[in-house]
C-alpha cells in the first residue's frame, strides 16, 4: 500500500504546539529574534508558531529551556498519568494507512492504557482492533472489539465517534444479523439528528441506515430514512454528503425496481462526482448505474459503465466489493448470450467471496445457475439454486431472491416438474408481494 507521511509522534498537533510556543515567549516578554538559535531561526520559529512547522525533539528541548517551561508542556502530553491524545491519533492513523505493524501497536496501546486505567484510550485501542477485523471480514472479533469499546467509556456517542458506529453495523451486517445492524445505525442516527443538527453526520450515518433497511426489504423504513435526508438538502453545503444522499436514493429506488428514479439519482451522483475527487465513490456510481441497464437489458450502455467502474475502483477496493463488478460482468456475458464466460466470471466471483460474502456470493451463484441452465445442465442448475438462496436471504435485497425462484420455475418448466415449477413460481410471487407491502 502506498504510506502517506505520518504526523509527528513527539507532539500532540503542530498548532497547539505553536500556540504554546507563542504564548510562553509573549509571557517572558521575548521577540523571536530573543530566542532564536543557530538551526532554528526567526523564520523558521514564526513558522512553527503558525502550525506550518514542528520543531523536532532537539530543537523543543532548546525551546523549552529558553522559555523556562518543560518539554512536556511545550509538546502536549499530558501530566496526569493519561496516555497522550497525540499517541492514541497517531496509532489510529497508522491503522488507517494500513502499515505494517498497525496491529502490534494497538496491542502496545491497549496494554499501556489498561495498566493506567486510561479507559478513553482503552476505548480507543479496542475500536482500532475491530477496524483492523472489519477491514480482514472478521466480523463477529469486530462486533465484540467495538461492543466492548462502547463498554469501555461510556460517554461514546454517534456524534464523537461516528465511524464507531457505522463499522459497528457493517460488521453485524457481514454476521448475517441485520436486525442488531439496523438497531445500531437507528440509534446512531437519532442521536444525530438531536439538536444542533450536525448535517454531515446526519447524512453519512442516514445513507448507511436506508442501505440496510433497501437490504432487508423495508423499503417503506429506507424511503422514510431519505426523506428526513431531504428535508436538510438545503443545508448541505459539501459535495460528499450530496453524493451520498442520492447514491443511497438511487440504490434503493433500484433495489425496488422503479428504474427510472434510480437512474436519475445514479446520474446525479456521477454529475456531481466528476466535478470532484471521489474517485472510489464515483466507480460504484458507475457500478450501480450498470446494474440497473443489465436489469433493462441494455447490455452495452452497461458494460461501458462496468469498464469504467472497474478502473476508478481497482486501485482502492478489496477484492471481495470487486467481486460485484465480475458478476455484473457474468449477467451482461449471459445477455450476449456468452455462457462460457458468463459461468468463467461467476466462478471467479466465488473465490473471492464465498467466505466473507455470502451475499455476493448468492449472486454468483445464482449466475452460475443461469449458465447451466443456458447450457442444459438442469441438474446443476437446481443445485446453484439452492445455494443461491441458501446465501442471500438477509443480505441482500428480497428481489434477488425472487430472481433465483423464477429462475427455478423455469428450470423446473423444463423438465416438466409443473407442480415443482408452479411452486417456485408461487414463491417469487409471495416474495414480490413482499416486496410492495414490506414496512
Amino acid at each position: 500500500m502506498t504510506m502517506g507521511r505520518l504526523p509527528p509522534t513527539h507532539v500532540d498537533d503542530p498548532a497547539a504546539v505553536g500556540r504554546r510556543i507563542r504564548e510562553a515567549r509573549e509571557a517572558k516578554g521575548l521577540s523571536l529574534r530573543e530566542i532564536a538559535f543557530p538551526g532554528c531561526s526567526p523564520s523558521f520559529l514564526s513558522r512553527v508558531e503558525s502550525g506550518a512547522r514542528v520543531p523536532g525533539r532537539p530543537v523543543l528541548a532548546e525551546l523549552a529551556q529558553r522559555l523556562d517551561v518543560s518539554v512536556d508542556a511545550l509538546a502536549g502530553v499530558p501530566q496526569d498519568g493519561r496516555i497522550p491524545g497525540w499517541k492514541v491519533s497517531h496509532v489510529e492513523l497508522e491503522v488507517r494507512l494500513g502499515s505494517e505493524g498497525a496491529e502490534v501497536a494497538v496491542d502496545n496501546l491497549l496494554a499501556e492504557a489498561r495498566v493506567l486505567g486510561d479507559t478513553h484510550a482503552v476505548s480507543r485501542a479496542l475500536e482500532a482492533l475491530g477496524h483492523i477485523a472489519v477491514a480482514d471480514r472478521r466480523d463477529q472479533e469486530a462486533i465484540a472489539f467495538f461492543e466492548e469499546a462502547r463498554e469501555a467509556d461510556l460517554s461514546v456517542s454517534a456524534r464523537t465517534r461516528p465511524a464507531l458506529f457505522q463499522a459497528l453495523g457493517r460488521a453485524y451486517a457481514g454476521a448475517g444479523d441485520m436486525g442488531r445492524a439496523i438497531s445500531v445505525l437507528q440509534g446512531a442516527f437519532d442521536d444525530a439528528l438531536t439538536e444542533p443538527i450536525d448535517v454531515p453526520l446526519l447524512v453519512r450515518l442516514g445513507s448507511y441506515l436506508a442501505n440496510a433497511y433497501t437490504d432487508q426489504g423495508h423499503f417503506a423504513q429506507a424511503e422514510q430514512t431519505l426523506a428526513t435526508l431531504l428535508r436538510h438538502e438545503k443545508q448541505m453545503t459539501d459535495v460528499l454528503s450530496l453524493v451520498r444522499m442520492d447514491f443511497a436514493l438511487a440504490r434503493t429506488y433500484a433495489e425496488e425496481g422503479r428504474s427510472a428514479l434510480a437512474e436519475r439519482y445514479s446520474r446525479r451522483v456521477l454529475g456531481r462526482l466528476e466535478r470532484s475527487e471521489e474517485q472510489e465513490t464515483l466507480g460504484r456510481a458507475h457500478l450501480l448505474l450498470a446494474e440497473i441497464l443489465l436489469d433493462r437489458r441494455e447490455t452495452g450502455d452497461a458494460e461501458a459503465h462496468l469498464k469504467v467502474a472497474a478502473e476508478l475502483m481497482g486501485p482502492t477496493v478489496a477484492p471481495p466489493e470487486m467481486a460485484l463488478i465480475t458478476v455484473e460482468r457474468g449477467r451482461a456475458a449471459v445477455q450476449r448470450g456468452e455462457i462460457a464466460e458468463a459461468d468463467r466470471l461467476a466462478r471467479e466471483a466465488l473465490t473471492e467471496t464465498e467466505a466473507t460474502e455470502p451475499g455476493i456470493a448468492g449472486t454468483a451463484y445464482a449466475l452460475l445457475a443461469r449458465a447451466a441452465f443456458e447450457r442444459g445442465e438442469y441438474d446443476e442448475a437446481r443445485r446453484h439454486c439452492a445455494e443461491a438462496i441458501e446465501q442471500i436471504p438477509g443480505r441482500s435485497a428480497p428481489h434477488h431472491v425472487k430472481e433465483v425462484y423464477e429462475l427455478l420455475s423455469e428450470i423446473e418448466e423444463a423438465v416438466g416438474d409443473m407442480p415443482a415449477a408452479l411452486e417456485a413460481a408461487r414463491r417469487a410471487a409471495g416474495l414480490a408481494a413482499a416486496e410492495r407491502t414490506a414496512d
